[in-house]
């Protein structure tokens, strides 16, 4: 059984703060944090914590899932909360105890998510149907070991569906960076765009938001360059906005870890060729009404 990380689409539910608990600890020592439930369902709720394994199969786009029926496996012994169930009343807030304390000869990262089932209390009532949500935070851990392993790679550089062409801007990118090591990471960076003379007329940043790329696993990052994909506007005006012409060359760099860093470059070709066919049709016309002027 699955149930997503995501908080079930409601107007109120039950929110944690933070979010996600991204740490560092040392193999044997134990390690706390505090976790913040609010109860904003508007009745009595009651509320189930339990460490479940992560389903990370659409690791690529930055899903994952709860494994509901991981919750007690030995591989999670490194992870508890306290307490581990209890009602909120409406608009309650209630701080739990996660503490995460790893083996003694483990390396890399520890993942996990905290599954929080919740149903509303209605005590006396009979035959009613009860909805139970599931959401939580995620759990990740890096072992402050001589064994961890920090490894990246960028694995793909190109543009969204592969063209080696654009007539305008905005123009979708996409960089995969694929994670070979042991530890989570952070990779962030730039794409440089120079034009055809080598300029460099404009810098992209990658990954922002500082998502994390688990071990073993990559993850897409898109990037547009110019502008917005969604706005309305006709392509042939967008030609005549920004025109562009030329190779294109794009060059992005990912720093992961404390100093490692890769580089990869994607070169583009700007054919505008709505423009250069209006500007043929208008040349054409030109010629033949001066060839029909010097017959006259």
């Amino acid at each position: 059984m699955l149930g997503t990380v995501l908080a079930p689409t409601v107007v109120h539910a039950l929110t944690f703060t933070p979010e996600r608990i991204d740490t560092q600890v040392y193999p044997g020592v134990p390690f706390s944090e505090e976790l913040t439930l609010l109860n904003e369902t508007g009745e009595s709720t009651s509320v189930v914590l339990e460490p479940v394994l992560l389903d990370i199969i659409d690791a690529a786009s930055g899903q994952a899932s709860f494994l509901l029926d991981s919750a007690g496996d030995p591989s999670l012994s490194w992870l508890s909360v306290t307490p581990d169930q209890f009602v909120l009343i409406p608009g309650e807030q209630r701080n739990v105890t996660i503490e995460v304390l790893a083996p003694e000869t483990s390396s890399g990262s520890l993942t996990a998510g905290i599954a929080s089932t919740f149903r509303p209390v209605r005590s006396g009532e009979r035959g009613d149907i009860s909805v139970i949500g599931v959401t939580g935070p995620y759990v990740f851990a890096e072992v402050l070991s001589t064994d961890s392993v920090v490894q990246g790679v960028i694995d793909s550089f190109r543009s969204t569906g592969g063209s080696k062409w654009f007539s305008s801007q905005p123009v979708s990118l996409s960089v995969s960076f694929a994670n070979n090591g042991n530890v989570h990471v952070k990779p962030s960076g730039f794409i440089e765009v120079r034009d055809m003379f080598g300029r460099v007329i404009d810098q992209l940043v990658v990954n922002e938001e500082q998502r994390t790329v688990l071990a073993g696993t990559s993850r897409k990052f898109d990037v547009i360059w110019g502008g917005h994909a969604e706005e309305r506007i006709s392509d042939f005006k967008r030609e005549f906005q920004k025109p562009h012409v030329g190779p294109f060359r794009f060059t992005v760099s990912m720093t992961y870890g404390e100093d490692a860093v890769d580089t990869t470059q994607l070169t583009l070709w700007a054919v505008p060729w709505r423009s250069l066919l209006l500007l043929s049709a208008i040349s054409i016309g030109i010629v033949a009404a001066r060839r029909r002027l010097r017959r006259v």
